[in-house]
């Protein structure tokens, strides 16, 4: 690799986010145009969400609605046909196998660009980036330092906080599991050992499945806050017609109209169609919000907007209600109120039951932890941390991502959009909200590729007649 050459596009981050922009950049460049992709563990595609080779891992999503292309729908309904010809628009497909077609879309779109434009394949982790004339450096923890003229976020989520209690040094101790996705995580639970789940949404219940792989038949517990399961998709529901909301908006109203819509779905329909006749409209909604809704409606309502908007697929639900029914696993609706370790080796972890004021003690041999990626943007991302600290980015109002344009340009400390640095997916989501699935993900790498090129076609100078770099294999 010529890593002393300076790239059009770098896109740090090869996982769903990375791979769609990238994707999208070689299918629309007309021109000579320089793109890499650098992505830490060196597999290219599936990124954390759909590496799992865990069969019982479905999308949340049926897939008919999982193109990676807004303007092809069928797209990915197409591809899996070939390798399952009976799957309908409304089945729920294995998670891996939509990593195998973020592969196959990769490579399909660099062997399909014109000649001139070309992508490159990099590994390694970025430490730093930092601005110098009209382009970017970007060092790498191990590695030469990468020159672009646009250095693209599509860094993923962080791990998840340990909860603020006090933890008697479980967080320490390999009874702890930060997260479920951590290489070789669930390694030292064993099929008979209880344990704790913390948290109760969609990355509850794939840990859950993953246990269940492995014939685990001790306890499950898993709690959280209001005890909330994920809601199950109903086969054949297709969105409804657009919800009217009243002006000017407010959360209780947005509330109030949905609550009326969903007892009112029209024929064939219940509130999941009404639900999903919302996903086309979200950003500009949650954009209308004063921050003072946004953050009620994060204080009040998330938990419940959650488990409705982000459901899982009936074989899913009936594989949970079975292992609830045996008695594996029990759902709790508390607080944990910390942690300590036995002289035994067990955990003891206090929890203060929803509606009681008595505090109650499970008694498990591992805690994992499922709430998600840490709110912190800083705390959770090193590389995000320094952006903040040298003011080449901010925060949005609500911490949960950073502050971007309606394209995706960084906003700096001064609240002056980037020509150099963009972000795509989680870290959009405090402007967007919606901002981690799919059918969110393409439209906004159709429209950041389109920014992207437009851009780099009027500079003068980028892109001129060098030849692309020679292209390496296929990861």
């Amino acid at each position: 690799m010529r890593f002393e050459q300076r790239w059009d596009v770098l896109v740090v981050g090869g996982g769903a986010s990375g791979t769609l922009l990238a994707a999208q950049l070689l299918r629309k460049a007309s021109g000579p145009l320089r793109v890499a992709l650098l992505e830490r563990t060196g597999r290219v595609g599936p990124g954390l969400a759909y590496s799992t080779e865990n069969a019982s891992h479905l999308l949340n999503v049926p897939a008919g609605r999982m193109s990676a292309f807004p303007e092809d729908p069928e797209h990915f309904l197409r591809w899996i046909r070939r390798l399952e010809p009976d799957t309908g628009p409304g089945d729920f497909v294995q998670r891996r196998r939509y990593g195998q077609y973020l592969e196959a879309v990769l490579r399909e779109a660099r062997e399909g660009a014109v000649p001139g434009v070309g992508l490159e394949f990099l590994q390694g982790e970025v430490l730093s980036i930092s601005q110098e004339g009209d382009g970017a450096r970007v060092a790498l923890v191990r590695g030469p330092v990468l020159k672009a003229s646009t250095v693209v976020l599509a860094v993923g989520n962080a791990l998840p906080a340990d909860l603020p209690v006090a933890d008697g040094g479980l967080y320490a101790s390999h009874r702890y599991i930060r997260s479920p996705w951590l290489e070789g995580a669930l390694r030292r639970v064993r099929p008979h050992h209880s344990v704790l789940l913390i948290g109760t949404g969609l990355t509850m219940v794939d840990t859950v499945l993953s246990l269940a792989e492995r014939s685990h038949e001790g306890r499950i517990h898993a709690i959280s806050r209001h005890g909330l399961l994920p809601q199950v998709h109903r086969p054949g529901v297709v969105p409804g017609p657009s919800v009217a909301l009243a002006e000017p908006q407010r959360v209780r109203s947005i509330l109030g109209a949905l609550r009326h819509h969903s007892r009112h779905p029209g024929e064939g329909g219940d509130w999941r169609a009404v639900m999903d006749s919302l996903r086309p409209v979200t950003a500009s909604l949650w954009r209308g919000l004063p921050e003072p809704e946004r953050r009620r409606f994060l204080r009040h309502l998330r938990s419940f907007w959650d488990v409705h908007r982000h459901r899982m697929a009936p074989a899913v639900n009936d594989t949970l209600e079975q292992l609830q029914r045996a008695g594996v696993l029990r759902i709790h609706s508390a607080r944990v109120r910390g942690f300590q370790l036995s002289d035994e080796g067990w955990v003891l972890a206090r929890v203060r039951p929803r509606g009681f004021s008595r505090e109650a003690t499970f008694r498990v041999q591992h805690v994992i932890n499922c709430t998600g990626p840490d709110a912190s943007i800083g705390r959770g991302h090193p590389l995000l941390r320094g952006l903040l600290e040298s003011g080449l980015a901010r925060a949005d109002a609500l911490g949960l991502g950073l502050a971007t344009d309606e394209e995706g340009s960084l906003l700096d400390a001064q609240g002056r959009a980037s020509s150099v640095l963009f972000t795509l997916g989680p870290l959009r989501r405090g402007d967007l909200w919606e901002s981690t699935a799919i059918p969110e993900i393409r439209v906004q790498a159709l429209s950041l590729a389109r920014r992207l090129l437009e851009q780099l076609t009027s500079r003068p100078g980028v892109s001129a007649s060098e030849s692309a770099p020679q292209p390496t294999p296929f990861p």
